[in-house]
């Protein structure tokens, strides 16, 4: 599954508008928890994420304003979700785990 960056929070809060209803789960993959939620819980999980995703690259000078921090796997039509955090800054040349992963029902994503 290919997954695109999306670089600006508003651009994600568009991508939310076409996130459809039915189930979805939610894991922190830094605790381990896994959530079951309807499309109407994703959208606010998912702008609760980008108000400290937000936080972030105000409160750390030396984070871009353009680091990507989340992935979407298609912008309009989204199943699911990976959101990386600061820990995955870095010279790595391929980014660790995703701290979040959020998808629809039936979807697989690999980390």
């Amino acid at each position: 599954m290919r997954f695109y960056g999306i670089a600006s929070e508003s651009r994600v809060t568009e991508v939310l508008e076409h996130i459809e209803d039915g189930v979805w789960f939610f894991e922190d993959t830094k605790t381990g928890s896994r959530e079951r939620l309807d499309g109407k819980q994703v959208k606010e999980k998912l702008r609760d994420i980008l108000k400290q995703v937000e936080e972030w690259k105000e409160k750390l000078h030396l984070i871009p304003k353009n680091t990507v921090f989340v992935f979407v796997h298609e912008p309009s039509d989204p199943k699911a979700f990976k959101i990386y955090d600061t820990s995955s800054l870095g010279c790595a040349s391929s980014l660790s785990p995703p701290r979040w992963k959020i998808y629809k029902e039936g979807v697989q994503i690999k980390d």
